[in-house]
């Protein structure tokens, strides 16, 4: 076998796009005809591009060429994607077999609706046996995996590696002469679709399988640096740290593959704040986000103090605090506080000490 992008393409595997090239190539050699995809190479899961969706127009590509391949009967195969999406959507279709007509019942279909996966299925080809069915709400402006997966009797649907809709049937779907449809074939949707793969003969998920999110992480600031720290997750094989400088993101990924579970971000601007976010990441898939974390990087200075019996005291603060004691002794005498309080560690106790105005002769502000 040979790995080719995510996954390795196997003998199962009967159609793998890895939309890394406006050509939108099938690895495994079937016709791939566009209406209205564009190719985007600055928001992919994997890679160097994705298929970007506009919901001005019908945006869809059309698989053909082996639809014997997707001809799926009664036997186990596996649907998986990555979508992204911007901002909350109407009804429509992201894949299915069968016609890019919406009136048309065929086997399969997968909606986006209102920021929810719905599914649809048909085993005559003429009535909805099931739908709508509903997942939990995807995640904005992010990737989120999506998963149709038959083994045996048990047709499983997952959102980011967790089912969200199972259904027993020995029955088998029918055959129908119709290319497998990626995309939306009406104004649905503004966001991008990456690594479409579609598997014949094997289950390849038949349980929960990305890796739990991380859990407490914590951003702790310095000098033109953050400290993140967070909780091992059990089966990570590496971590992914995303950031962005809006609450909530959208985030970009600064670093992956990092395999302890603390990262130090030397790449942030003193006086801006940050936000982050840390994903787990193993065989199967990556995780949901963590929690988010913030913090703000400051300067680091040295404040001299020079008291009235000729001692000096010295303090490593950061600007901001040493900006906020100049402010403090901008002021004449017998007005403002009398005492300016600075907090200490000593050993493994917080304590705070008071320096009184009235004391100071002068001081000088180091930049370290």
């Amino acid at each position: 076998m040979a790995t080719v992008g995510q996954y390795e393409l196997d003998s199962y595997t009967k159609l793998l796009l890895h939309l890394d090239e406006s050509t939108f190539k099938d690895e495994c050699g079937n016709t791939i005809s566009n209406n209205g995809v564009i190719f985007d190479s600055t928001t992919k899961k994997f890679g160097a591009g994705s298929a970007k969706i506009t919901s001005s127009q019908a945006s869809y590509l059309l698989a053909s060429g082996s639809e014997s391949d997707w001809d799926f009967g009664g036997g186990d195969f596996t649907i998986d994607f990555q979508l992204y999406v911007t901002s909350n959507p109407d009804t429509t279709n992201l894949i299915r077999y069968g016609t890019s007509e919406n009136t048309v019942v065929t086997p399969f279909h997968l909606y986006l609706e209102n920021n929810k996966i719905r599914v649809y299925m048909s085993f005559d080809n003429a009535n909805w046996n099931v739908g709508p069915v509903y997942s939990p709400a995807i995640t904005l402006n992010d990737f989120n995996h999506v998963a149709m997966v038959r083994s045996g009797s048990a047709i499983n649907f997952y959102l980011n590696g967790v089912s969200f809709y199972n259904y027993t049937t020995a029955s088998p779907f029918i055959a129908i002469a119709y290319p497998l449809v990626v995309g939306s074939v009406s104004n649905g949707f503004d966001g991008y679709i990456d690594e479409v793969r579609v598997s014949k003969g094997i289950a390849r998920w038949t349980s929960d399988f990305n890796p739990k999110a991380p859990i407490n992480l914590i951003a702790v600031a310095g000098d033109s640096q953050v400290t993140l720290s967070w909780t091992a997750v059990d089966g990570a094989t590496s971590y992914n740290v995303k950031r962005s400088t809006t609450a909530g993101g959208t985030y970009t990924t600064i670093a992956s593959n990092v395999t302890g579970t603390s990262y130090v971000d030397t790449s942030v601007t003193n006086g801006t704040t940050y936000y982050y976010v840390v994903t787990a990441v193993n065989a199967d898939g990556e995780s949901s986000n963590s929690n988010e974390a913030s913090a703000t990087p400051e300067g680091i200075r040295l404040l001299r103090i020079t008291m009235n019996d000729s001692s000096e005291r010295e303090y490593q603060v950061t600007s901001s605090e040493a900006d906020k004691f100049i402010a403090w002794c901008n002021r004449t005498v017998d007005t403002g506080t009398a005492y300016y309080i600075f907090n200490k560690v000593v050993g493994s106790q917080n304590s705070k000490e008071y320096l009184f105005f009235e004391k100071i002769i002068s001081f000088e502000v180091f930049k370290l």
